[in-house]
């Protein structure tokens, strides 16, 4: 595969199905987005970790593109199944894995479950495990696609970006409804 070469493919197990970005050959990296978003947002990274000798694979949450399955009662202990059936997919060894805002605690809870899978953890922005309430308010109105765009670049502006930094590049590209997939096992379940 030519380095600059990206494929999508299916990954299952039970009743899940992932899709997956792939790109790159080498040592497997693993990219997981942030909440409610997807793992387009990382396309020039990507292509970047892969112009470096890297096999880098992007799985979308559940809810976007081609992946679906459960989506309710879940806890980091099935998205971190899901990251390990991805790099299982590869047959390819251990990965890296990088988690971006809420998906780096995806990316510990996998290295938790499946240490033999996990080369490292890489975090991106780390999100606390307790942040104020106003935060998630904000999160769930940049991601209401009924409000208009210029109130949610406001919240935008506010919640993720620096003054003097575009925020209309994340106006688009929300998922309401995989936003509020992560609650019930976020930040981690009882025994995670």
């Amino acid at each position: 595969m030519a380095i600059g070469e990206r494929t999508r493919k299916l990954v299952t197990y039970d009743d899940v199905q992932l899709e997956v970005i792939a790109e790159g050959s080498g040592p497997l990296m693993v990219i997981l987005p942030s909440r409610g978003r997807d793992s387009d947002d990382n396309d020039e990274i990507a292509a970047g970790i892969a112009e470096h000798g890297f096999r880098v694979l992007r799985p979308q949450p559940r809810g976007i593109g081609k992946s679906k399955g459960p989506m309710e009662n879940l806890t980091l202990r099935d998205f971190a199944a899901d990251v390990a059936h991805v790099i299982r997919s590869e047959g390819n060894g251990a990965a890296f894995v990088l988690g971006h805002a809420f998906g780096n605690f995806v990316a510990r809870m996998t290295a938790s479950m499946y240490p033999e899978l996990i080369r490292g953890v890489i975090i991106a922005a780390a999100a606390s495990r307790n942040y104020p309430q106003e935060l998630s308010e904000n999160v769930n109105k940049i991601s209401n696609q009924s409000l208009p765009d210029e109130e949610r670049l406001i919240y935008l502006q506010k919640t993720f970006f620096a003054p003097g930094n575009d925020a209309s590049v994340w106006l688009h590209g929300w998922y309401p409804e995989v936003s509020k997939m992560p609650a019930a096992g976020y930040p981690c379940d009882e025994q995670g």
